[in-house]
Parts: structure tokens; C-alpha cells; sequence
């Protein structure tokens, strides 16, 4: 990528890299790191025009996410969330998908939190 002075380098982390919750301290010790690193290669990166980003995603729902939450346990927290529902897959990959295109000319440094705005509340 330094060679071509070309790329795009897109982490996934999590909301719980941003936020936190009791029992999820070494889960969001890895994500707050990744975000760290996401910050530094993308400074050292930046001549190079190699873009540097994370992404963030919420609750999604997935198999993970289906065997490890109840139906009850999936609507209460979906309460919680502002737009109502949990996050689809795809949600998260047209995000990635800018992000590593050519179309991503001057976004770098970056979390971008695809959470339905669970954060924000």
C-alpha cells in the first residue's frame, strides 16, 4: 500500500470499544485498542494515502446473536435502541464497503458507529 501510495484499512471493533458494561472488560479493552491503533497507523499512514478506519457496530443480528439472546431478551434490548431493531449485516457491510472504495477519498482516523444511535442515549 506505501508502495502504491494507495489503500484503505478498515477494523472492526465494536460499540463496546466506545462504551462499556460490567463483565466486559477485557472484551472492550481489545476494541478501545484497536481504536487506538486505527488512530495511530492512520497519522503514519496518511502520506501514503492509505486511509485508516474502524468500524463499530451495535447489536446485529446474527446467528451468534440469536443463540446467545432469548426472542425476550432481543425485543427488551431492541427497546433500548432509538430506531427500534436490531442492526442487519448488511447495515455494517455497505459502511465497510465505502469505506475500503475508492469512493472514501478523505475519511481516515476514523470510528464509525453503526448502532442504530445505541450510544447516544
Amino acid at each position: 500500500m506505501k508502495e502504491n501510495h494507495y489503500g484503505r484499512i478498515v477494523n472492526i471493533a465494536s460499540i463496546f470499544g466506545v462504551i462499556s458494561k460490567a463483565r466486559r472488560s477485557v472484551y472492550s479493552t481489545t476494541k478501545f485498542g484497536l481504536r487506538g491503533l486505527t488512530t495511530a497507523a492512520a497519522i503514519e499512514l496518511a502520506p501514503y494515502n492509505v486511509l485508516v478506519n474502524t468500524v463499530s457496530p451495535g447489536f446485529i443480528l446474527t446467528e451468534l446473536t440469536r443463540n446467545i439472546l432469548s426472542e425476550e431478551e432481543r425485543n427488551e434490548l431492541a427497546t433500548q435502541i432509538p430506531i427500534g431493531r436490531f442492526g442487519e449485516t448488511k447495515e455494517i457491510s455497505r459502511v465497510v464497503l465505502f469505506l475500503a472504495s475508492s469512493l472514501n477519498t478523505y475519511i481516515t482516523g476514523q470510528d464509525i458507529v453503526v448502532d442504530g444511535g445505541f450510544v447516544i442515549v
